[in-house]
């Protein structure tokens, strides 16, 4: 797809991020879950103190990407103590990666992915993994694709709703 470009984000960013964090992820799950859970986890894990907080921890980074200057979509990469399961030292997390339904399957996917992955090298990773629902069939089979195997679970509250992720990791090609 032409026309990506991606931003780290900062505290600068942080409406634009909260306001693409909110659209992104009720897109992707609002259809399979109640509305109170969805409320529930939309407020607690994306409130601006709760996103403020994230953005300002050296360990994690967001990176926005834009479509022809639209927000299109973003991950959220973790390293060391900010992952969200015990990792080695050489793990990085894509804890989140989402994008508006109206610019998937257009490569942005693989972009995003591909961004991970040359981030995850320049800070000495080898291993990229990440959490995906169970009932997430299209997510599932793209990390498939994109080299993620499954190498275990791990319990995701959405709300009161406790939901399994599949972990799955994907080794990185030394040069």
């Amino acid at each position: 797809m032409d026309g990506i470009t991606f931003t780290t984000c900062t505290a600068t960013n942080l409406d634009e991020l909260r306001s693409l964090c909110i659209d992104t992820f009720t897109d992707t799950f609002a259809k399979d879950n109640s509305p109170e859970d969805m409320n529930a986890y939309v407020e607690r894990s994306f409130s601006p103190e709760r996103l403020g907080s994230e953005l300002s921890n050296p360990r994690s980074t967001f990176i926005m990407a834009y479509i022809d200057g639209i927000p299109a979509g973003y991950m959220k990469l973790n390293t060391g103590t900010a992952q969200t399961e015990v990792m080695n030292d050489d793990a990085m997390e894509i804890e989140r990666l989402y994008i508006l339904t109206r610019f998937k399957r257009h490569g942005l996917g693989t972009a995003l992915i591909r961004q991970a992955e040359e981030t995850a090298k320049a800070q000495g990773s080898s291993t990229i993994w990440l959490g995906v629902w169970e009932h997430n069939e299209p997510a599932r089979s793209f990390y498939t694709r994109m080299g993620f195997v499954k190498t275990g679970q791990h319990v995701f509250m959405l709300g009161d709703d406790k939901q399994t992720d599949h972990i799955m990791r994907k080794r990185l090609q030394t040069v």
